[in-house]
């Protein structure tokens, strides 16, 4: 039993961990366009520098356009919540607090997020191949589906799993 908390806790710093990544990935997303957005003279030492390197004026452009920023951020977002949502279940396990409502709320949240990015997750891809950036371009990813099915599948067996432990608790 203490060597199964143990892994719950590792597993809560883990997702702690990463939604903290999700964090600084974000405002290094912001830092980097705010940078390349507002110095004229950084902006002429890095165009020179990227003009050698393959594709490297086209990276460029891709972070100077804020539909493409904003998918992106969108996407950390969404990666933030799902990891910050998984921290949470862990912490709960962690705390042998199984049967609670918190834990079907936050399962159901979870296939929200996901179903969320399924849809969200190429569209960075989808702009770039509009963009005529890339040749290759996926609408939508089928195993976030799948993954919100079975997760809101598991939240509703939990929802009973409580009525169920809710009821054994009222009749001893």
């Amino acid at each position: 039993m203490n060597a199964e908390k143990n892994i719950y806790r590792g597993l809560k710093i883990f997702f702690g961990f990463l939604v903290t990544m999700m964090g600084v990935a974000a405002a290094g997303l912001i830092a980097i366009v705010v940078i390349l957005n507002n110095s004229a003279e950084l902006q002429n030492v890095i165009m020179t520098a990227v003009k050698q390197i393959p594709n490297g004026i086209n990276a460029v452009e891709l972070v100077s356009s804020p539909i493409f920023i904003a998918m992106v951020l969108a996407n950390i977002f969404l990666y933030g919540l799902l990891f910050f949502f998984t921290r949470r279940f862990f912490k709960n396990l962690q705390l042998n607090r199984i049967f609670v409502e918190e834990n079907v709320h936050t399962a159901k949240k979870i296939s929200v997020v996901l179903a969320l990015l399924s849809l969200t997750v190429y569209l960075p891809n989808v702009y770039t191949n509009i963009a005529g950036l890339t040749s290759d371009a996926s609408i939508i990813d089928l195993t976030y589906i799948v993954g919100a099915v079975i997760v809101w599948a598991l939240a509703k067996i939990l929802e009973k799993a409580n009525a169920i432990a809710e009821e054994n608790e009222l009749t001893v």
